[in-house]
């Protein structure tokens, strides 16, 4: 019945896009932008949604398995507010806003609503930023191409697979990011610099693990392995050999642990990323990855200790022909700690764009636990689960 839905869901998927082309061409919006005396505000966003049915497997305490069609969501905004001086210097500001999840979707940043807040200045020299946003590392890392940002297998916008008793995220204890996510949006000072021969390098330092849209504000007390001062460099590459374009990332995180338990350690995450692509007439090849290393349990650089790690891999092949893309993805991860956990996933993925802003995407995706103590809940210590999805996209 799972395939014939999937086969069914393809097909009209298929069917539908030459009709979906008037769709395509009302809803190819530019994002609105205004000028308000000498500064230029643009707001843009984004939603997102999937249908989708899924399949897990049984035992002593989930009889048959379990299977279950749902859907999920999520909505996020965003604003870019600049003003460029006569020197040709850029200041300004920017922020980040989930307008709307569910318990499958927007995780991304803990549900946070105030995703990112910060001011910048853009120079010859490069970018500097303060406030909420994305390290350096993660800005700079590449992880190997996705035929969509919401259903993947490297940092999902929305999760597939269910815990039955409670309805919630199953997969919410770990997601899997390969490049160096370790500070998220917390309140930090960025450099980008411009790219000079094919080279980019930044550098990140966030003082506490404080979301803030100012730096040194909040101050944790009382909890354990807190990491502080964190510092973050990264590197990225961009060139061409011939006719095959190449792309190489690496980035590097150092916390410095407080309130330290037996155990507890400075935090050390490092990734490093690559992609290709190749044009062969009208299809644009590319394939890539990342690997990522840190003794952060399970990502969580608040669990950063003695003994504990995660290896995460991502690898990942994609196909586009005009509007068309094909993509496949698996990812491997290695987690040791108070439970060990491998987590192995697989997606293969159609896409189609109808313009600029919107896109279609169907396909499916398997992921294989398994832990090394205790069970999950169908009463095993594994568990396969697969998921058959219809996905669209619009952003401005």
């Amino acid at each position: 019945m799972r395939g014939i839905w999937a086969a069914g869901a393809f097909c009209g998927f298929v069917s539908c896009a030459n009709a979906a082309e008037t769709l395509g061409e009302t809803l190819d919006w530019e994002p609105p932008m205004w000028n308000i005396g000498s500064v230029e505000l643009t707001l843009g966003g984004f939603v997102g949604g999937a249908a989708f049915t899924e399949s897990q497997s049984g035992g002593p305490l989930l009889r048959g398995g379990y299977d279950v069609t749902d859907a999920s969501a999520v909505a996020a905004a965003n604003f870019v507010a600049r003003r460029i001086m006569d020197s040709g210097m850029i200041i300004g500001a920017g922020g980040n806003f989930l307008l709307y999840r569910d318990k499958m979707s927007g995780d991304n940043y803990g549900n946070d609503t105030v995703q990112k807040i910060y001011a910048f200045v853009q120079t010859g020299f490069g970018r500097v930023e303060i406030g909420q946003q994305d390290g350096a590392a993660y800005t700079l890392g590449l992880v190997g191409p996705v035929t969509n940002e919401y259903v993947t297998l490297e940092n999902r916008n929305i999760s597939l697979f269910h815990d039955p008793a409670t309805g919630d995220n199953f997969a919410s204890f770990f997601q899997s990011t390969t490049a160096v996510q370790a500070t998220s949006n917390y309140a930090k000072i960025n450099y980008v610099s411009p790219r000079l021969f094919g080279v980019q390098v930044g550098a990140s330092f966030t003082p506490q693990m404080v979301r803030s849209p100012l730096l040194f504000t909040g101050n944790p007390q009382g909890v354990a392995n807190r990491q502080k001062n964190i510092f973050e460099l990264a590197v990225n590459y961009t060139s061409y050999i011939g006719n095959l374009a190449v792309g190489l990332s690496a980035g590097y995180a150092h916390g410095a642990v407080t309130r330290k338990t037996p155990g507890g350690e400075d935090l050390q995450d490092f990734a490093l990323g690559t992609q290709f692509a190749y044009m062969i007439s009208d299809v644009r090849l590319s394939v890539g990855g990342a690997y990522r290393m840190t003794n952060a349990y399970l990502l969580d650089i608040g669990q950063a200790s003695r003994g504990r790690h995660t290896n995460a891999l991502h690898l990942s092949g994609m196909a586009e022909r005009g509007p068309w893309l094909f993509g496949v993805e698996f990812s491997d991860a290695d987690i040791e700690g108070p439970v060990d956990f491998d987590v192995k996933g697989y997606q293969a993925s159609a896409g189609y764009r109808l313009n600029d802003n919107l896109q279609f995407t169907a396909g499916w995706q398997w992921y294989d636990y398994r832990r090394g103590a205790g069970i999950f809940h169908n009463g095993l210590a594994a568990i396969d689960m697969n998921s058959g999805f219809l996905q669209f996209g619009y952003e401005l």
